[in-house]
């Protein structure tokens, strides 16, 4: 309860008088009464002096003291930036350059070790510690600000290994902060299976950090029919960069890519107000492609560029013609975002189809020839088989893609007179060629193709027929009782050069077929003892 000035003025006359009244007919009424008049007069003034003097020096004290709390907690939080995320109960902490996770133990004792450094707030250590910890918790990591050194760090591990310009990078890291922030969660950004795999690190990554484990989820790579276009766009990457390094980077600056990427959501708004306000032409124009366009758009540029109108005894097969089409989309970094039944209807309408041959008349494309040419080669050289000739049963086949495209080169050379083309073709032409024409084939890596061997080059007979002219260097130039596979691969090299074969194989299959050929002679993994030199 409390009271107001007349009322406690009231309330103290009243209890004079009440002890006045009491003692008065007291049969010690004199000696009560001096009592009372010496505390009233004597005792009492003093007492409230010194009461008015301890209030007003307790009072300046905690003026003081406040006022010192104050300047603490503010130049302790400004020479250490702590935030806090109540998703995970985790402290951070931001040196200027980067970001790290650290527990509240080691807050705690920083700051009770700085409040004792400065021992004016010895006795208000436990209530600054409890204040402070209070603010910090009111500080979102979300809401900090990254220094310039800090975002040119995760621009500069972006552009341009992973993003070919800054605003790309910008761009992406937006999007990856307006996830976090739950912002636009109606986009869909069709990416490749390569970025993917770069998002699955960096959503382990969020997660391990920030608690965090949808920070990717409206990245796809591939199109469902249930996506309207308008809320799609599009995004790539430069395809050659390194997994590895990716994950070993992320590992050091993970937690700063995803404070960057949040600052720059609120900066910019979010994703598309940074492509409408901040991006280049070329990355509006691709972000947007399929939000300013229709599919039936999409199949009429693909007409313009990639196909030739000619007589009508020229006709390309549809499986041929839906090849060009994926050529047409990987040329120009676009995500299959039209199903193949709803593609060959929409160019039966532009152009003339037979449905006895499953094929489109009066057109051609300057694409086809050496898709043609490759399967004509494909088809009369290459064998599927699960081991290799005569006595080798037991070995496995394999050509590398590099192979194929040298042998293919080759094998034109032979046959121009009734090819197109001149042989040439990328290791990417021709694993986009098998896996559409070829579908049973067994491909490693996008390098090795299994099980087949091809006519051009007999890789094994290759490898047999160098082991005279080896055994008799080993002969003449060894006198160890190893001889490392390095060396045997080196002889074999020569031997290559000096009979001048065209093809050479790797030295990974030229090992393995020497683990297989003189199995009972390896030894320490890759030696062969010389002794093999004396079998017939």
């Amino acid at each position: 309860m409390s009271y107001d000035n007349k009322e406690l003025e009231q309330k103290c006359y009243n209890t004079i008088v009440e002890l006045l009244n009491k003692y008065k007919e007291n049969e010690h009424s004199d000696y009560m009464f001096q009592r009372i008049h010496n505390h009233i007069i004597n005792y009492l003034p003093n007492t409230l002096d010194n009461e008015l003097k301890n209030y007003e020096k307790r009072q300046n004290r905690n003026t003081y003291l406040t006022t010192e709390q104050q300047v603490f907690i503010q130049v302790f939080l400004s020479k250490n930036q702590y935030f806090y995320l109540p998703s995970n109960n985790f402290f951070y902490e931001y040196n200027g350059t980067n970001y790290f996770i650290v527990k509240e133990d080691d807050v705690i004792h920083k700051l009770l070790s700085t409040i004792s450094k400065d021992r004016i707030l010895l006795d208000w250590k436990y209530k600054t510690k409890i204040n402070i910890i209070k603010q910090i918790k009111e500080r979102s990591l979300f809401n900090s600000i990254p220094e310039t050194d800090t975002i040119q760090n995760i621009l500069n591990v972006l552009y341009p290994s992973i993003f070919s310009s800054k605003n790309s990078a910008k761009y992406f890291l937006t999007i990856i902060g307006d996830n976090i922030l739950k912002k636009n969660t109606n986009l869909i950004f069709l990416v490749t299976q390569k970025m993917k795999k770069l998002l699955f690190d960096l959503d382990n990554i969020a997660f391990g950090s920030i608690g965090y484990n949808n920070s990717t989820c409206n990245f796809m790579t591939k199109y469902h029919e249930n996506h309207t276009y308008d809320n799609c766009r599009l995004i790539k990457i430069n395809e050659a960069f390194s997994l590895d390094l990716w994950r070993d980077i992320l590992k050091k600056i993970g937690l700063d890519l995803l404070c960057v990427a949040a600052h720059y959501s609120k900066r910019y708004e979010n994703s598309d107000k940074f492509i409408e306000n901040n991006s280049d032409e070329e990355l509006k124009n691709y972000s947007y492609y399929l939000k300013k366009t229709t599919p039936v758009n999409i199949v009429k540029e693909f007409s313009n560029k990639y196909i030739i109108d000619a007589s009508n005894d020229v006709k390309i097969e549809w499986k041929n013609l839906h090849f060009i089409w994926k050529q047409f989309l990987s040329n120009y970094n676009l995500p299959s975002v039209i199903y193949s039944n709803n593609l060959k209807n929409i160019l039966r309408e532009i152009h003339e189809y037979e449905e006895d041959s499953d094929s489109f008349i009066g057109i051609t494309s300057k694409y086809l020839p050496i898709q043609s040419d490759f399967i004509k080669f494909w088809d009369n050289t290459i064998k599927i088989t699960t081991n290799t000739f005569g006595e080798e049963q037991s070995f496995d086949n394999e050509l590398e893609v590099d192979e194929i495209c040298s042998m293919f080169k080759f094998w034109t050379k032979q046959n121009q007179e009734q090819l197109m083309t001149n042989g040439n073709i990328s290791e990417e032409n021709v694993i986009k060629i098998l896996k559409h024409f070829f579908h049973s084939i067994d491909i490693i890596e996008d390098k090795y193709v299994l099980n087949v061997t091809c006519c051009v080059w007999n890789k094994i007979n290759d490898i047999n027929k160098s082991f005279d002219y080896i055994k008799e260097q080993i002969k003449e130039n060894y006198k160890l009782n190893l001889i490392s596979f390095d060396d045997v691969y080196n002889y074999y090299s020569i031997y290559c050069k000096l009979n001048a074969h065209k093809f050479i194989v790797s030295k990974r299959y030229f090992e393995k077929y020497l683990y297989f050929k003189l199995s009972e002679y390896v030894v320490y993994e890759n030696f062969i003892e010389t002794a093999w030199v004396f079998t017939p």
